[in-house]
């Protein structure tokens, strides 16, 4: 009877230590799960900035009288803007300015068809959480006049800036790391 004495409670610690490995393993795969759920969302944040931006560079191939005006149009709903709520209520008030039905007919302009396909544009990317801007492409400015959609969601920006922290890319058009956003060129 000794030496069952001292076996007294071994299974009690037996079993908590169980328990603790269970505990281990439960947080574990909750941390993977939440991993799991932040890359879904990014995902489908990037696969809907892609559709903006080949939406955006289909209209501007189909009016490339009027390239220049997509670029302009989208910096002016850029300009002194700090977050989404900042960019959508410049969109908002830039839809005001445009008579959305002018446009199909022949009498529009290719400037005025820029204008209103890059509201368009700004416009979807709103209702989705998502600001949209255009920029010539570092180092390529001279090349084919090609252009750098660039779409950004959450706290980043579509820019391209080595002083701005919330910006998408640096001036030689390399991702930030931690910035959620896509750089697409388009010639």
């Amino acid at each position: 009877m000794s030496r069952l004495s001292y076996q007294r409670g071994v299974g009690l610690v037996e079993v908590l230590v169980a328990v603790l490995l269970l505990a281990v393993a439960v947080l574990g795969f909750s941390a993977l799960q939440i991993n799991a759920l932040k890359a879904t969302n990014e995902s489908l944040d990037r696969s809907r900035a892609m559709s903006i931006s080949k939406q955006l560079l289909e209209n501007m191939r189909l009016n490339s009288l009027a390239a220049g005006e997509f670029t302009e149009e989208l910096n002016e709903l850029n300009e002194s803007t700090n977050n989404i709520t900042e960019y959508c209520t410049k969109v908002d008030q830039a839809g005001g300015s445009f008579d959305k039905d002018s446009c199909k007919s022949a009498s529009c302009t290719p400037s005025e068809t820029a204008a209103l396909n890059s509201w368009k544009a700004a416009s979807l990317a709103c209702e989705q959480d998502i600001m949209l801007n255009m920029t010539a492409c570092p180092e390529m400015a001279n090349i084919n006049a090609r252009q750098c959609i660039i779409t950004s969601w959450g706290d980043t920006l579509p820019i391209l800036s080595n002083a701005d922290k919330n910006a998408c890319g640096t001036s030689t058009g390399t991702y930030k790391r931690g910035s959620s956003c896509l750089i697409m060129e388009a010639y």
